[in-house]
């Protein structure tokens, strides 16, 4: 956890990504079973980790679940950013377990959408994957910060369109 940065960030880059990668059929079951009040949970979890001057409510917080054949699509939207780098957006896709011999082959990815400050372009958007390892790679800029064009775009990504 990167105590510098704020809650919203330090809860949408790592614990919710680490959790649903590490624990995903208990996470989209808790999920179904308490619903928000599970996000607010672990958001209040990360929160009691970090200075008290850098928590907030989780104001807006939500989600919804998608289920498109064997691939569920857990979308989470997050309280309005606030910093830079802020999430605005997480996708979390669950496909059934395989493995190779006695190897899991990895069955979950994690795609962010987040507050961007440094572009130049229209929508101050960055987009990204969140490793199992935690581990953050940017894969574009721009992408228009609403819901449907985010759900678009990740079903598009999944050829789910």
């Amino acid at each position: 956890m990167d105590k510098k940065k704020s809650l919203q960030f330090n809860f949408g880059f790592e614990a919710l990504p680490i959790l649903f990668h590490s624990q995903t059929t208990d996470f989209i079951n808790y999920l179904e079973k308490d619903g928000v009040e599970f996000l607010k949970f672990w958001w209040d979890h990360v929160g009691e980790q970090m200075d008290e001057t850098k928590r907030i409510p989780p104001d807006g917080i939500s989600y919804e679940s998608e289920q498109h054949g064997v691939v569920n699509i857990t979308f989470i939207t997050f309280p309005t950013p606030i910093n830079d780098g802020d999430p605005i957006f997480l996708a979390c896709i669950g496909r059934p377990e395989k493995r190779f011999a006695w190897v899991r082959l990895p069955n979950t990815d994690v795609y962010i959408l987040s507050r961007y400050d440094g572009c130049s372009v229209e929508h101050k958007t960055a987009f990204g994957e969140v490793s199992p390892r935690g581990l953050y790679g940017e894969s574009g800029i721009g992408l228009n910060p609403t819901l449907p064009d985010f759900k678009r775009f990740i079903k598009k990504k999944l050829k789910l369109l």
